[in-house]
Formats: C-alpha cells, sequence, structure tokens
C-alpha cells in the first residue's frame, strides 16, 4: 500500500531497504533524538523486519521525488482510540525542510480520516526541542513532563486545525 499526499509518498518497506534504514537510524543525529538510543545491528535490523506484518501499524519509506529520503510509522492500541508515530528524514539534504512537516501531514490524515485514530501520542526526550516545536505546530499539546521525558497527545480536532494552518504554508 502506498500513501502519496503532500509532495511525498509512504510506500512499504523491501528487504533491500534495511541497509539503508538501519543506516539513517544509527546516525548519531537521528539516534540522539530516540528514546532507544543503541546502534542496531544487521541481524536485530532483520528481526525488525520479519516482524513489521503485526497488526494494527504500519512502516514506510518515505519518498521525495522518487528518492527515498527517511522512514515513518504508526503503531495503534488495539481498539484504535490512541496511536502514535515516528518519523526521521535520512537523507541530509532534506533535514530541516519543509518536507518533514509534508510527510507528518501525510500519515496524520491517513491515522485520523482513514484509520479513525481518535487520539495519538509523543513521548519525546527533552533535549529535542526541535520535536518539541514540530509537534506543538501540528497541533499536540502537553500532558505530562519529567526530566528526561515529555508526554503529548493530539486530537483529531487540533490535528485538523493545525493541518488548515500548515497546509498554507506549504502550497498543496
Amino acid at each position: 500500500m502506498k500513501i502519496k499526499a503532500y509532495k511525498i509518498t509512504l510506500r512499504e518497506i523491501y528487504e533491500d531497504d534495511l541497509e539503508m534504514l538501519r543506516n539513517w537510524r544509527n546516525m548519531p543525529e537521528i539516534r540522539f533524538n530516540m528514546i532507544d538510543q543503541h546502534e542496531i545491528s544487521i541481524e536485530q535490523q532483520k528481526r525488525w523486519f520479519i516482524n513489521l506484518t503485526a497488526p494494527n501499524q504500519g512502516h514506510y519509506v518515505v519518498e521525495y521525488k522518487n528518492q527515498a529520503i527517511g522512514y515513518a510509522n504508526y503503531k495503534l492500541n488495539e481498539n484504535r482510540i490512541w496511536g502514535e508515530t515516528s518519523l526521521y528524514i535520512g537523507e541530509q539534504k532534506y533535514c530541516g525542510t519543509i518536507l518533514a512537516f509534508c510527510l507528518a501531514l501525510a500519515l496524520l490524515d491517513y491515522v485520523f480520516l482513514q484509520l479513525k485514530v481518535q487520539h495519538m501520542k509523543a513521548d519525546v526526550l527533552t533535549h529535542n526541542t526541535a520535536a518539541i516545536r514540530f509537534n506543538e505546530q501540528l497541533g499536540y499539546v502537553y500532558i505530562d513532563k519529567s526530566d528526561d521525558l515529555i508526554k503529548m497527545k493530539l486530537s483529531i480536532k487540533d490535528y485538523l486545525n493545525a493541518k488548515n494552518k500548515l497546509t498554507k504554508i506549504i502550497r498543496v
């Protein structure tokens, strides 16, 4: 299955993508902002790939202009009331660009509008100020904060309000 929206495509992950995804995930600047910061081995990546078909989740290679540039996923609880997403841009020339918002909008549109999830949540390390600001611009609000972790949630209403503002910026 492919998701095409906001100038990007989310496509299924193929075995040939594994080393590219592993290399991106192991980049220090990406790993530093992950809750699990250990390096991923080739064997761990292969085991992860085998389990990608678990129900209530989707994993994607992100493409822009037919070039793989990143990774995105969603995971939903059993009754689809709550879900969470994660994403990263691995191609350095696209880091810090509007494409991260294009990716997030495509994924959140799919989760909220197609899968009918009611709320999304996000756990963000407190030092990851870029992700905190990013999530706030998507409509996420704080629900809890500790010394090292901020918990946020996103309702469909808050998402649609934020989406309306963001789509004017990205002109889609």
